[in-house]
């Protein structure tokens, strides 16, 4: 085994604690974020000093107490390229890190499947089966974060395989994930067309996706350690959580039986998780508050970012609800000033929320451009161009974000009339492949109103013109379209003018 580092570096760790505890190969887990942390923090050590491998033995064992941890499931895929990097890596991981995941639990299971991609990056049915294992272990945001690469490496093979898509839509659908299940569908009705059940599946998906638009899990529990399950009333429960549509008995029950489990495992993630996803899912007013308790108390005990970020959601949940209820009295009294200002007051303060949630989401994962890009957003919303303008900057870098960072940067660019970045900020958005027509359309209109403003101040004809031929296309394809017959009439005049100096 190739080691970067000094021998006396690597202190005798057992699997399930601190150094020197016995390996645990099978029988129930003991889970310990705080024993995780540990390996974590030591993890981080090793990869700092270019110890790659046994970073990730460390990685992997802190894992194994702790599962859901997405900062050591991102450590650990970041040392992984810093092994590969290293000639010895191609006969494969060494012994150690085997060891690491060599027990005969689910969770080494998944850790195992995870090792195997992590090496092998390129391989798309690796990447498949390590997301499938953590959606069976109900690991949502390790199974997110790994269902979207597995999805990307799907999609760069040669031959794309409309399996591998189907089973990703699988697991996007069983942890929530609707709009991304509908995505995943969709790929594998390009690769097979004629599969007629399958156009019915995405519309069904596509329907579910819908009424989830508000980005929560409104499933109940899927997967789980089912083969735990020995009698008739657990079985029931597993039944219950499965139903898309439950009755109100049917969800009571269900909490019931959550808090029962967690009184009876306090300091268990996973069972805590169930009861604050449930929670949300009847959603009350006292549930959400219940539920906000439950992660910020999380937050604190487990020291796991994810956590706070998750009582972050529902702070913002509740803002968009009240929002979403102001617009609606607004829409009946249009003429009713007060309400239209408690309307633009509860926006603000939404917009407010929401960036100040993604600031804190920014500073714990300061590596992940979605996140970025979704500061940036909120940035631009509440007119903080400059702020904006960085993050949407650095979010381009991200090919799944890069179309929409590019719409907000060349918008952010305008605003503070800088019209020559925008509109080359526009023109680069525009050569995406993955366009809408929605957006397409929207994009253009976004370009023709920078080059308007550089027509306008520089007195150019040349780029009067190419507002006006975008300005003529658009108004001859969506007549109503913003205010683009007004836009239409301006520049046609400012080009008039402009031909006659």
């Amino acid at each position: 085994m190739a080691w970067f580092g000094k021998k006396d570096e690597k202190p005798p760790v057992g699997k399930t604690g601190e150094p020197g505890d016995p390996v645990q190969t099978e029988g129930p887990l003991q889970f310990s974020p705080e024993k995780a942390a540990k390996f974590f923090q030591h993890a981080r050590s090793m990869h700092d000093a270019t110890n790659y491998e046994y970073a990730m033995v460390c990685w992997l064992r802190g894992l194994r107490l702790d599962p859901a941890n997405m900062t050591g499931l991102e450590g650990f895929f970041q040392s992984v390229p810093g092994f590969l990097s290293d000639p010895a890596s191609k006969k494969g991981p060494g012994k150690e890190v085997q060891n690491a995941v060599s027990g005969k639990t689910d969770v080494d299971r998944y850790l195992s499947a995870m090792l195997e991609w992590s090496v092998k990056p390129t391989e798309a049915s690796l990447a498949v089966r390590a997301t499938e294992l953590a959606v069976k272990l109900n690991l949502s945001e390790p199974a997110l974060w790994m269902g979207d690469r597995a999805l990307a490496a799907v999609l760069r093979e040669k031959r794309v395989r409309k399996d591998l898509l189907m089973k990703l839509s699988d697991s996007f659908n069983k942890v929530g994930s609707f709009d991304k299940a509908v995505t995943a569908a969709e790929q594998a009705y390009k690769v097979d067309p004629s599969d007629g059940q399958l156009g019915a599946h995405i519309r069904g998906l596509a329907a579910q996706a819908t009424m989830n638009s508000g980005g929560y899990d409104q499933t109940g529990e899927q997967g789980g350690y089912r083969k735990n399950v020995r009698n008739a009333e657990k079985q029931q429960l597993l039944d219950d959580a499965d139903r898309i549509g439950k009755t109100d008995e049917t969800i009571d029950r269900l909490i019931g039986a959550a808090r029962q489990e967690v009184q009876n495992r306090p300091g268990d993630i996973p069972s805590l998780e169930k009861l604050a996803k449930l929670l949300m899912e009847r959603g009350r007013r006292e549930d959400e508050e219940m539920a906000h308790a439950l992660y910020t108390k999380a937050a604190v005990e487990f020291k796991q970012f994810r956590f706070r970020e998750l009582a972050g959601d529902v702070r913002i949940r509740q803002a968009r609800r009240g929002v979403s209820e102001l617009r609606r009295m607004a829409e009946q009294a249009p003429g009713d000033e007060d309400v239209g200002r408690m309307f633009a007051q509860a926006t603000a303060d939404m917009n407010r929320l929401e960036a100040d949630e993604y600031k804190l989401r920014v500073e714990a994962y300061p590596s992940d451009l979605s996140r970025k890009l979704e500061l940036g957003k909120r940035l631009f919303a509440i007119n903080d161009w400059d702020g904006a303008i960085g993050l949407l900057q650095e979010a381009q870098g991200d090919p799944k974000g890069r179309t929409v960072a590019l719409t907000f940067l060349g918008q952010a660019f305008l605003k503070i009339e800088y019209v020559d970045e925008a509109i080359e900020t526009f023109r680069k958005a525009l050569e995406s492949r993955e366009l809408t027509p929605e957006l397409q359309l929207e994009l253009r209109y976004f370009l023709m109103a920078a080059l308007q403003a550089k027509a306008e101040t520089a007195r150019d004809l040349a780029t009067g013109e190419d507002a006006e031929r975008i300005a003529a296309s658009i108004a001859a394809q969506q007549f109503g379209y913003k205010d683009i017959r007004a836009r239409r009439d301006a520049i046609k005049k400012l080009v008039a003018e402009l031909r006659a100096k």
